[in-house]
């Protein structure tokens, strides 16, 4: 009789077990339709604020070199890939513990939400704020609160808290910088200045003032002596023509030629005195080289000076400096109209499901009677099953 009974089963028999229970599947739809709608209301209305950054693609590191990102992950502690992008950095520095126990400080979140410790604070805000990075490279963070108000004050502090968080950073860094650059400017003065005493106690010691005008002006003395000198020898080979060895004419020559030719050794060895003209023309090789070792010494510091005396300066600078370090594209006001519940989603959803469950009820009730009239036997087995886990000794037909 079962076999005969599935056998007859069709569509039109659906239909027919359908209507015949038809007040049930209408009562069914509409209790929880209505019950949904009750709950639906009843719940809570949720606000969605959102705003929005826009980080500087040439935002730079403060101090010497690298890059914002750079700076950001040393600093600050945060672990980011190492080609993570300026709007990367912001979004992992918003969603850290630092900025969110800040939003919770400033507005007493834990007072508002009436709990008694931050973490549960972190995790509501966890929660409640997301935030995005665009594919155009602009931050954005939502914040959900039952209170339009809050909701607008959490996003708009996110966003103050990581501009102080960043200069907080960036004077830090600076101060960093300024203190090393300090500390090299000492350092590269101390050796300036031993440079400069040892170019200036080179010069007093070889005489070596202005080496190329020493020079010419030696060379220009030894000419004009050695020039002197020979028509000296000269006359002194015409007069010892005409007159004796003993002749004064002839020691005076040969007195004025020996004394010549003493100067001009003098020039030449720089055994004249110790006038800063007497430079020996021996040695001016030599001491060109050394004090053109000794003056490049000198301006390589004095260049070395004069940028960590700048660097210093720009430091001093960007450590005071207070002023915003991100654009704010979109502030966070108010939201006029709730973000959830989708009442009519709920509505819509349960209508659907309602429908649906009551249309099996409806069938498995059907089955159910067919078994109890063509199959005893199973329907006894069924019962008993149904006994065993519900507790429930018999069965009734809806």
């Amino acid at each position: 009789m079962m076999e005969d009974s599935n056998k007859s089963f069709n569509l039109w028999t659906m239909f027919v077990v359908l209507a015949r229970r038809k007040k049930f599947i209408i009562s069914f739809v509409v209790v929880c339709t209505i019950g949904a709608i009750g709950i639906a209301l009843l719940l809570p209305k949720w606000y969605r604020a959102k705003t929005s950054i826009l980080p500087s693609q040439h935002d730079q590191l403060v101090g010497l070199s690298g890059n914002f990102a750079q700076y950001t992950l040393s600093s600050a502690g945060f672990d980011l890939p190492i080609m993570a992008t300026p709007s990367d950095v912001y979004a992992t520095m918003l969603q850290s513990e630092t900025i969110a126990r800040a939003v919770s400080d400033k507005l007493s979140l834990q007072q508002y939400l009436g709990i008694k410790t931050f973490q549960e604070c972190y995790y509501y805000l966890k929660d409640a704020v997301d935030i995005a990075v665009t594919p155009e490279g602009t931050v954005e963070i939502y914040c959900l609160d039952k209170d339009p108000e809050m909701a607008a004050q959490i996003a708009n502090q996110y966003i103050e808290q990581l501009d102080l968080l960043n200069r907080k950073v960036k004077a830090a860094k600076a101060k960093s910088d300024r203190e090393f650059i300090y500390y090299r400017l000492d350092s590269t003065r101390t050796r300036l200045d031993d440079a400069r005493n040892k170019l200036l106690e080179f010069q007093i010691d070889n005489k070596a003032i202005d080496l190329v005008s020493q020079k010419n002006l030696a060379i220009a003395s030894a000419t004009e002596l050695k020039t002197e000198l020979a028509m000296t020898r000269v006359s002194l080979d015409v007069k010892k023509e005409s007159f004796s060895e003993s002749h004064p004419a002839v020691k005076s020559l040969e007195s004025r030629t020996a004394q010549l030719e003493k100067q001009i050794r003098e020039i030449e060895s720089g055994r004249g005195g110790s006038s800063y003209l007497n430079l020996p023309l021996d040695q001016i090789p030599g001491l060109t080289i050394r004090l053109t070792e000794l003056q490049a010494e000198v301006e390589l510091q004095e260049k070395v000076y004069g940028l960590l005396t700048e660097l210093y300066e720009e430091a001093r600078i960007k450590e005071q400096k207070d002023t915003p370090t991100i654009s704010i594209l979109e502030t966070a006001y108010p939201p006029e109209l709730k973000y959830k519940p989708k009442r009519s989603l709920i509505v819509a959803a349960t209508f659907i499901c309602s429908l649906l469950l009551a249309v099996f009820l409806s069938l498995f009730a059907d089955y159910l009677e067919n078994l109890r009239r063509s199959s005893p036997s199973d329907f006894e087995l069924m019962q008993e099953a149904r006994k065993k886990i519900t507790g429930k000794s018999r069965y009734t037909d809806s």
